[in-house]
Formats: C-alpha cells, structure tokens, sequence
C-alpha cells in the first residue's frame, strides 16, 4: 500500500483535529460558511468551512473521500496543482451554496468538504 501523500495527508489531519477541538471549544460558529447579510458572514468562510464537519460520520465520510480520490490526484498532479484544483473546487462550492441561501432564504451555516470533494472525485473520473 503506498503511502498517503503529504497535502492529503495534512488536510485530514487538519480537518481531523479542528473536529475534536471543535467539540471541546465551539469556534465553529467563526468557521462555518453563513449566509450572506445574516451579520454572521466573514470573507474568510468561503475556505474555512470545509475544514468543519457536522458529526464524527459527516467527517469520517469526507476523510475516506479525501483518501480515496484526493491521494491518486496528488500522485498524479503533484502538490501544487492537486491543492490548487480542490481549493477551485471549495470556492466554487461555497459561491453555489451562498447564491441558494440568498435563493431560499436559509438561515443555516455550512460545512464539510464535500463540495471540494465532488470536485476531487469529477477529476478523478475524467483520469
């Protein structure tokens, strides 16, 4: 089994220890992606909310993900392109779900990386 690349590696770390510091000291509310004009939205949300996960399942899940598709792009891509392309990809997540909650009015923040990871797993299918 070949060993899980260095970017992979680090961002499931990351999002692996904000889950459990999260649980000890709530700053997800500073993280989280809220809605535009809701008072709580901050510029640095479009990025920060896929590193929070809503349960011990949602982040297991998005870590398998990560694992699955995330390792082989970096193999293939290198570090640069492959964090380049799943950044693209949680922008571009964010701006769809800040539009929606504009849309319907939803008071709810988001997070996780899944958006990211549709992104990761797009690519992967096109290999």
């Amino acid at each position: 089994m070949p060993t899980l690349p260095p970017a992979t590696k680090a961002l499931m770390l990351i999002c692996t220890a904000l889950f459990f510091l999260e649980q000890l000291v709530p700053f997800g509310s500073l993280l989280a992606l809220w809605p535009l004009g809701s008072g709580l939205f901050w510029p640095w949300q479009v990025v920060t909310y896929a590193f929070l996960h809503g349960s011990l399942t949602h982040l297991l899940f998005n870590m398998l993900g990560l694992w699955m598709f995330g390792s082989e792009l970096e193999r293939v891509w290198g570090q640069r392109r492959y964090l380049m392309f799943l950044l693209a990809g949680v922008l571009a997540a964010a701006a769809a779900q800040l539009l929606f909650t504009q849309l319907t009015r939803s008071p709810a923040p988001t997070v996780g990386a899944s958006g990211g990871l549709y992104a990761l797993l797009l690519a992967y299918g096109m290999l």
